[in-house]
Parts: structure tokens; C-alpha cells; sequence
């Protein structure tokens, strides 16, 4: 009998949170909202394992964590315009 199991990770760009200026690399500028989803693939089957929320500087790609809560809430007012 044969098992087929690996990991992946996906990455999606939800948009741009706003404009600041990054404390590792004091780049000024928007960054990007990012889902990032870890899979357990199961013969074939995607299983999501975890989900982290994140803002990402463009300059050093360093992060900042969010809850899902405000990730919603900065994706929504990305959509809108507004700054958050």
C-alpha cells in the first residue's frame, strides 16, 4: 500500500494596507496584506493546517502578524480606499 503525503504552502496578495514606515529598514511606503495557507496533502486531498495573517514591508519583507479579525477588517478598507 502506498501513502501519499506532503506539505505546501500557498501566498496571496489581498491588497495593500497602507502607508508606513518600517522599524527594520525605514522604508516609507504601502505594504501588502498576505494570506499565507499551509496545506497537508493527503493522496491527493488538500487539507488546510495553518493560517497566518500578515502585513509585509516591499523594502526588507519583513512582517508584522495579525489576527484574522484585522486582516478582514484592512482587506475591507483596502477594497474601499481607505487608509487603515
Amino acid at each position: 500500500m502506498f501513502f501519499f503525503i506532503g506539505m505546501h504552502t500557498t501566498t496571496k496578495d489581498c491588497g495593500i494596507e497602507g502607508y508606513h514606515t518600517c522599524t527594520r529598514c525605514g522604508h516609507v511606503g504601502d505594504w501588502h496584506l498576505i494570506k499565507e495557507t499551509t496545506w497537508l496533502i493527503l493522496l491527493f486531498l488538500p487539507i488546510p493546517v495553518k493560517v497566518r495573517y500578515y502585513s509585509m514591508c516591499p523594502g526588507c519583507r519583513g512582517t508584522a502578524e495579525m489576527t484574522k479579525e484585522e486582516f478582514n477588517t484592512a482587506v475591507s478598507a483596502a477594497e474601499r480606499g481607505d487608509e487603515a
